[in-house]
């Protein structure tokens, strides 16, 4: 064993280190402050971030609401940079957070926002063609019946005319100011006051006629005297909602006795009047006052492209007849408050009837106007699933109008392939149905897209257009255009609801229509007054 006297003295450092058991109240004390240091930086900190974003709930229920929130409910028209609305964001927290202005483009809120258009009128009973020139849907309403032919008479004056209908047996006073009224006074045989005799050259009216004239100081003041004797004849008379329409009948007779109807002969200048329930007529044999025995108006000018329509080239009454109201220019809005007339039907599945879901999967109604700038269109359509063509050539594979126009109907009535002088128009809307995109596939030397002044309007389940088509498009200047002329013309609507492009279903104003090049096949456009 070593003795300690052998061992170096060291000189005293301190006291040596103390066994575990010693001071370990030193530890407790350390970790209690490292502690609570701790804590009252986490308490600093937690009330910091606190006060800057608020609480969870509060945090996470704006992020909800606008990620959830359709892009369309969104106001887009913020004048708020971008750069602004980031620093308010982080100033302000969630309070601020819809910035939704950064991603709405103002075009297509300005279109989703329009008002839903006004609903279709759709007219049950067709338009005798016969009376599309005169037509005024906003004077008449709709056809009530369909045309029946009755027993007339008519007598011209040297300022109006009066004209008697078996029908209702009255008589019926037009002015030459273009106003009318039924007569009251009911005639049965008795004498009527003679006024003295005629001036050379005109007539002292009888029989009804001239009792109503003779006993009514007002009515010969304003008439005058008689043109002619007065005539029978038969009249095709359609009944509206607001009025009716009139036309002679060159029929052999429409009477049980066969009374001979002198609409029939060579002489009879033939008439065409609308009468409206405000106490308004017009006519369409001559302007102003219809007179029987007067030569025919001078034809349109030698030189037009656009021929009248010859005699019985007309197209079948159930391919169509569309009235198109001359008008004023129209602001292309969307919302058709200058569309007064009724609205006619595309209601015929000519394609895709498989996949054809019904009216609110596609069906539609349009108007037309005409005007010295071009053809004015308006159509409504129900389409549950919006989805547009590609461009070009291949538009048709989408959502879509199709336009087909014959402008000379009657020198080629008969052919059955369409030529230089018949028209197909596409009319689609672009991918986010804000505009028209044109396209013109005949005649096809003249193949091309265009883009006409158009607005498109959307709404759940439906889309507008309203488009002005300038005449160019259809080979022709207003020069030779006027009421009264017939050209042939079709309306259809294209629809696909696949992701594919396609054409899936198409509807026709023409229920005759098979294919997109037999002018046969479609309906009559009639310009009218």
């Amino acid at each position: 064993m070593a003795n300690p006297e052998d061992f170096e003295i060291i000189p005293d450092m301190g006291s040596p280190l103390p066994p575990p058991q010693q001071n370990r109240w030193w530890l407790w004390l350390a970790g209690a402050a490292i502690l609570f240091v701790f804590a009252f930086a986490v308490g600093v900190g937690w009330t910091t971030l606190s006060d800057r974003v608020g609480t969870g709930t509060a945090t996470e229920a704006p992020i909800a609401a606008v990620t959830s929130q359709p892009v369309a409910t969104f106001t887009a028209t913020s004048s708020t940079s971008p750069a602004a609305q980031q620093t308010a964001t982080a100033q302000a927290g969630a309070a601020v957070t819809p910035a939704a202005t950064l991603v709405t483009p103002p075009a297509a809120a300005t279109l989703t926002s329009l008002p839903t258009p006004p609903p279709t009128r759709v007219c049950d009973v067709p338009l005798d063609p016969q009376f599309a020139a005169l037509f005024d849907p906003g004077a008449l309403g709709c056809p009530a019946a369909p045309t029946s032919i009755v027993w007339a008479a008519y007598e011209g004056f040297e300022r109006g005319a009066m004209l008697w209908r078996s029908d209702d047996n009255l008589s019926y006073v037009l002015y030459g100011d273009g106003t009318w009224t039924p007569s009251n006074e009911t005639w049965d045989g008795q004498e009527a006051s003679l006024r003295g005799e005629a001036p050379s050259g005109l007539y002292r009216p009888e029989r009804g006629f001239g009792y109503i004239w003779g006993v009514r100081d007002d009515v010969f003041a304003r008439l005058g005297w008689a043109t002619m004797p007065e005539k029978g004849f038969c009249a095709a008379i359609q009944p509206f909602e607001q009025g009716f329409a009139l036309a002679s009948a060159p029929v052999a007779s429409c009477t049980a006795e066969n009374l001979y109807n002198n609409a029939a002969d060579a002489s009879w200048r033939p008439l065409v009047m609308v009468f409206d329930n405000s106490g308004r007529w017009r006519s369409g044999a001559i302007s102003g006052v219809p007179v029987v025995n007067t030569p025919v108006a001078a034809a349109p000018a030698a030189t037009s492209t656009a021929s009248p329509v010859a005699d019985g080239a007309a197209r079948p009454a159930q391919n169509g007849v569309f009235p198109a109201r001359r008008g004023q220019p129209v602001t292309l809005d969307g919302r058709f408050e200058d569309w007064p007339g009724p609205w006619l039907p595309i209601d015929a599945v000519i394609q895709g009837r498989d996949q054809w879901g019904g009216p609110a999967d596609l069906s539609a109604a349009f108007q037309v106007m005409w005007a010295p700038e071009g053809l004015y269109l308006a159509v409504q359509v129900n389409d549950d699933v919006l989805h547009a063509g590609p461009d070009g050539s291949d538009q048709w594979q989408g959502d879509g109008v199709e336009l087909q126009f014959d402008r000379r109907l009657a020198d080629d009535f008969a052919d059955t392939r369409a030529n230089d002088d018949d028209t197909q128009l596409g009319l689609a809307p672009d991918p986010e149905f804000l505009f028209v995109r044109g396209y013109r596939w005949l005649p096809l030397a003249a193949e091309s897209s265009f883009l006409p002044p158009s607005v498109v309007a959307t709404s759940p389940g439906e889309y507008a257009i309203e488009v002005l088509i300038p005449w160019l498009y259809f080979d022709l200047s207003a020069s030779e255009l006027y009421p009264g002329l017939q050209m042939g013309f079709n309306f259809s609507i294209s629809d696909n609801d696949g992701d594919v492009p396609a054409q899936q279903t198409v509807i026709s104003a023409s229920p005759a229509r098979t294919t997109h090049d037999n002018p046969t096949e479609w309906g009559a456009l009639v310009l009218g007054n």
